[in-house]
């Protein structure tokens, strides 16, 4: 059973990050918040985060999240966003390298599914992984999922 789970949620991320990609050239139907994030033309670094909970793929059909700019903009008072740009900022915009905080999470299956696109220092990024609860996922990426309340922080 969980070999199929793992499969599955696999398959979800991947499709997620396929929906992602699609919506930032234009081609796909990722949500208005895709659309606007690709809309302006924008300079620095910046990312477009999602959280899709569960394991349910027609998830993927909602897609919405928050765009995160690094440096943030002159008007923006954000100390999450803050938190999450000097975080992304020490491991050069690599998701992969940033280091779990020291947190107990709740052996509780919740799972999510963590996915951004975006530019980082002229580079592309596209991530996407499983986590097995919201927890986890704190812990692991700190204020970089934490959504500001708009679409744009």
């Amino acid at each position: 059973m969980t070999a199929v789970r793992t499969a599955g949620r696999t398959a979800l991320a991947a499709a997620a990050v396929a929906a992602a990609l699609l919506a930032g050239t234009g081609a796909g139907a990722g949500g208005a918040t895709a659309a606007d994030a690709d809309r302006e033309p924008r300079s620095g670094n910046w990312l477009y985060t999602m959280v899709i909970e569960g394991e349910d793929e027609e998830a993927v059909d909602d897609l919405e999240g928050t765009v995160l700019r690094c440096p943030q903009p002159p008007d923006t008072d954000d100390p999450e966003s803050a938190e999450a740009c000097a975080r992304l900022a020490a491991v050069d915009g690599d998701l992969t390298r940033m280091k779990r905080a020291d947190v107990n999470c709740a052996f509780v299956y919740q799972p999510v599914t963590a996915v951004v696109y975006g530019v980082w220092d002229g580079r592309r990024i596209a991530f996407a992984k499983n986590f097995p609860n919201p927890c986890v996922l704190d812990a692991s990426t700190g204020a970089v999922f934490k959504p500001a309340g708009t679409t744009e922080r």
